[in-house]
């Protein structure tokens, strides 16, 4: 769900969008890992919009590179670089939890053997692919949302290798065959909340699947929709709001906010540009991806040490005061953290390139 860092100024508002959608995200966790009552029903959707803006920004920030001479390497470098310092921390402080839990309560844990494979795993962003004791079959065990940026990462790839040179028609049809998947897989677990675990599996590749499609294809068409004043802007952030946040469980409104309310959201905020609804909204953009990569481990620390010292497996209310927590938190990590982390990262690639040996006549 991370932004490429290459969105054009014109779409500056598609940065709030995704700050919008990562608290979302926050405020569903809440209610559904800590018992708290529920305040973002079926925010887990955020997800599906992320894709779509995704399939937009990837397109705008490399398509034309890519086309001109940029390798694959290259960019799959860049995403890498991108997305491995959260990655890493949060992990690391998944893995942290679940190795205190295993120690107060063993009964109720993975095995020791289990949470060193699973988190052993999930720092290559790879899923675990057996049943545990305690995490089922969940992918990612140690950072749960890891899962949809598993999925993001693999269509970028797939993308960048088959389909960046790609015209219109091929992408309709695309998205047309992942649409109908989708439908399917959703009627078949009655839900769209799918990918996280390995049953769904499936359900998570025709989600991503989709969502990058249309973020593509919106992309693709984005020279022939009109320029919005600021209506545009207010009526997209009502719709991803309400979308997220109203009360209606039934499959079919999911599926229907998935393949229609959210494509319409972002086209929305795509020809809104620059305006924008929240005063300094951006800010929710540039912590969105922290916020999201972090914020399952503390819910799960917060929740456990609730439950030890009160004996209560629900938290009330006050469980929501975690949000200007995490939102604090992630701010630190994105300016003490993640920057420094990424330039790490590209030197050692820039050390290691330079040391290569060239071969050929």
């Amino acid at each position: 769900m991370q932004s490429a860092n290459s969105t054009h100024d014109r779409y500056g508002f598609l940065d709030e969008m995704r700050g919008i959608a990562a608290m979302a995200v926050l405020i569903f966790h809440i209610g559904t890992r800590t018992g708290a009552p529920p305040l973002a029903a079926n925010g887990y959707l955020a997800v599906d919009f992320f894709f779509m803006l995704s399939g937009f920004v990837i397109a705008e920030a490399y398509r034309a590179r890519l086309l001109n001479g940029m390798t694959f390497g290259d960019f799959a470098t860049k995403r890498i670089i991108r997305v491995a310092p959260i990655i890493v921390l949060g992990v690391l402080m998944g893995a942290a939890y679940l190795l205190a839990r295993w120690i107060a309560a063993p009964a109720r844990s993975d095995s020791l053997q289990d949470i060193l494979a699973s988190a052993a795993l999930n720092l290559l962003l790879l899923p675990k692919w057996w049943q545990a004791s305690a995490t089922g079959w969940e992918l990612f065990p140690a950072d749960g949302p890891l899962w949809s940026l598993f999925f993001e990462i693999l269509v970028n790839f797939a993308w960048a290798g088959f389909l960046v040179a790609r015209r219109r028609g091929t992408l309709l049809v695309l998205a047309a065959i992942s649409l109908i998947a989708l439908t399917r897989l959703a009627g078949i677990h009655g839900t769209m909340d799918m990918g996280w675990n390995l049953p769904t599996f499936t359900g998570g590749l025709a989600r991503v699947s989709f969502g990058f499609l249309i973020g593509l294809l919106i992309h693709a068409f984005r020279q022939a929709l009109p320029k919005a004043g600021a209506w545009a802007s207010y009526v997209a952030a009502l719709l991803l709001i309400l979308s997220l946040c109203l009360p209606i469980n039934d499959v079919r409104w999911t599926l229907f906010v998935t393949a229609v309310i959210l494509p319409c959201t972002l086209v929305l905020a795509v020809i809104a540009g620059h305006r924008t609804v929240i005063p300094d909204g951006r800010f929710l953009g540039v912590v969105s991806y922290p916020v999201y990569g972090l914020h399952v481990p503390i819910l799960a620390l917060y929740s456990g040490a609730f439950e030890r010292f009160t004996g209560l497996e629900r938290t009330g209310w006050e469980a929501y005061l975690l949000i200007p927590v995490i939102v604090g938190f992630a701010w630190l990590i994105t300016t003490r953290y993640e920057g420094a982390a990424r330039n790490i990262l590209q030197e050692h690639i820039a050390r290691r390139t330079r040391a290569q040996p060239v071969t050929g006549a």
